[in-house]
C-alpha cells in the first residue's frame, strides 16, 4: 500500500511537470512586425486590401525570427520524430509492447501533420495573427470575421495535434515510471492508454485526410455493375452497401438518388451521396476474384 501511495504521488508530480511544458499553440504567433505579402499564400477568399491600403505591407519584414516551439518530449528526451525514426517494429494492436504502440502513434502523427500541411499551417497562423493585431481591422467587419474564423480553425487543428503529441509523451513517461516503481496496476493502465491512443490515431488520420476546404460538401458516388452478368450486379450491390455502411457508421446522412436493380440479383447502377466532399470525382474498379 505504501508503494502504491508513493507511486501515485510521484506520478502526480511528474504529470504536473510535463503539463507545465505543454506547448501553447499561441507561442507560434509573433507579437510584432508584419508578414510580407508574398508569404501570405492562399487567402481562401479574403480580400487583399482594406479600403485602399494593402492588407499586408510588402516593404516590412519581421523584426526578429518567430519563436521556435520545443517539440513535446519525454523525460529522457524522446520526441515523436525520434520515435518514428527508431524503426521500432509495429506489432498487432493486441500485443502489449509499448514500443510498438508508441511507434504506431508516432507514425500516425507524422502522417496527420503531412496531411494538414503542418509547416504551412503554422506559417499561415502567424500571418493571420499579424493581421488580427491591426488596430483598424474591424473597420471592415466582414473581412475581419473571415480572418478571425480562419485563424480559429487553424488554431483548433494546431492545438488538437499538439495535445495528442503531448499525451503520447506522458503515457510513455507514466509507463516507465510504473516499471521503476514496480507498480503493475499503473503499468497496465498506461499500456492500455497507449493502445487506445493507437486506435484513436487511425481515426485522426482519416479526419486529417478529410480536412480540406471542400470536405464540408456532399460526396457523390455512383456504383455500376458493368459487364459480368448476375455476379457483377450482385457484387455491385455489395460494394454499394459497403460504402453506405461506412458512411452511416460515422454519422453521415446517405441519400440514394437513383437505383436500378438487376434482373435476378444485385443492382445495375446506383447513385447516392453523403456529406463527405471530394473536389474531384474518384474513379475506382472493384474486382470479384474466384478461387
Amino acid at each position: 500500500m505504501a508503494s502504491r501511495l508513493i507511486t501515485r504521488s510521484t506520478a502526480a508530480a511528474l504529470l504536473s511537470h510535463l503539463r507545465s511544458r505543454t506547448p501553447n499553440p499561441t507561442h507560434h504567433l509573433p507579437t510584432h512586425g508584419a508578414a510580407m505579402s508574398s508569404l501570405l499564400g492562399p487567402t481562401h477568399g479574403l480580400r487583399a486590401t482594406v479600403g485602399s491600403r494593402p492588407l499586408l505591407e510588402p516593404t516590412r519584414w519581421f523584426s526578429s525570427p518567430a519563436p521556435v516551439v520545443e517539440a513535446p518530449r519525454t523525460v529522457d528526451g524522446l520526441t515523436v520524430d525520434s520515435i518514428a525514426d527508431k524503426g521500432w517494429t509495429i506489432l498487432a494492436d493486441a500485443e502489449s509492447d509499448w514500443r510498438s504502440h508508441a511507434a504506431a502513434v508516432a507514425q500516425s502523427i507524422r502522417l496527420i501533420k503531412k496531411r494538414l500541411k503542418w509547416k504551412w499551417l503554422l506559417e499561415r497562423s502567424k500571418q493571420l495573427a499579424v493581421v488580427l493585431e491591426k488596430p483598424d481591422l474591424w473597420e471592415d467587419p466582414v473581412f475581419a470575421g473571415n480572418v478571425s474564423r480562419e485563424q480559429g480553425e487553424l488554431m483548433g487543428k494546431i492545438k488538437s495535434v499538439n495535445q495528442f503529441e503531448q499525451q503520447l509523451m506522458e503515457h510513455i513517461d507514466m509507463l516507465r515510471l510504473a516499471r521503476e516503481e514496480g507498480d503493475n496496476e499503473l503499468e497496465t493502465e498506461s499500456m492500455r492508454a497507449l493502445a487506445d491512443m493507437r486506435r484513436d490515431a487511425k481515426e485522426k488520420e482519416l479526419n486529417a485526410l478529410l480536412s480540406g476546404d471542400n470536405d464540408v460538401y456532399p460526396c457523390f458516388i455512383e456504383v455500376q455493375a458493368g459487364a459480368g452478368g448476375v455476379e457483377s450486379m450482385d457484387w455491385a450491390a455489395m460494394v454499394m452497401n459497403m460504402y453506405r455502411s461506412w458512411a452511416q457508421r460515422r454519422g453521415y446522412r446517405v441519400t440514394v438518388i437513383e437505383e436500378i436493380p438487376g434482373e435476378l440479383a444485385g443492382i445495375k447502377v446506383c447513385l447516392f451521396y453523403f456529406f463527405i466532399a471530394s473536389h474531384h470525382p474518384i474513379q475506382s474498379v472493384h474486382h470479384l476474384m474466384h478461387n
